[in-house]
């Protein structure tokens, strides 16, 4: 395992032991693993809205840590929509094939919340893996 995705299990799973939410715990842990220069405070108000499966919905919204996934990798590829765009769908099918869906309400009916610290380290180890194999990291 590289130390990248030592760090980003390592950032996630701390910020979600702080009770930080899914959206915000993954995005801020990827964002400090991989050297972003932003605070925590910006990165927190950006990915907040995603906690919950959209505004703690709950409900058919994408998982949190999904979407947070999705933003890292865009915010990594500034100068390359196409590239953050196939990245994205990697992402996707990696997060189906292992949860089952990235609908926030179905994983959470399924395993309750016990599952989403998982999602939350299954979506930053797997941006971390993509962006080492891309080389954009920032």
């Amino acid at each position: 395992m590289s130390e990248l995705i030592t760090k980003v299990r390592m950032e996630v799973r701390m910020l979600r032991d702080q009770k930080y939410s899914c959206s915000q715990a993954t995005f801020v842990g990827i964002c400090r693993a991989i050297g972003c220069e932003r605070s925590d405070k910006e990165l927190m108000a950006l990915s907040a809205g995603f906690r919950g499966g959209v505004g703690c919905s709950y409900n058919e919204g994408s998982c949190g840590a999904f979407s947070a996934g999705i933003m890292a990798l865009g915010m990594c590829l500034p100068e390359d929509n196409a590239k953050a765009i196939a990245l994205s769908k990697e992402l996707f099918d990696h997060f189906k094939q292992k949860h089952g869906t990235v609908i926030c309400g179905n994983i959470v009916y399924r395993y309750g919340f016990t599952e989403c610290t998982n999602c939350c380290i299954c979506v930053a180890t797997k941006v971390a893996e993509l962006l080492q194999r891309e080389k954009a990291l920032i």
